[in-house]
């Protein structure tokens, strides 16, 4: 028994769920490498602020450049 050409196109089709659930994940997927990329940003803007911070510091001969500033006039 021999099948027709459509007959065995017919199960290598997908059907219109099967799509839309792997564009839900591709969108998924995408929208996940995203938000890594947007953390691994904000990281990095954090990282590259805090060795400004210490540069500046080490350009004003200063010590205990790796130590949050203390502010020169404190509120009391």
């Amino acid at each position: 028994m021999s099948q027709g050409r459509y007959e065995q196109e017919e199960y290598l089709e997908q059907n219109e769920a099967e799509v839309e659930a792997a564009g839900r994940t591709k969108k998924l997927v995408v929208l996940a490498v995203m938000a890594i990329l947007l953390v691994a940003a904000i990281v990095l803007v954090h990282k590259l602020r805090h060795v400004s911070q210490v540069e500046d510091c080490l350009l004003a001969h200063g010590s205990n450049c790796d130590e949050p500033p203390i502010p020169a006039n404190p509120a009391r």
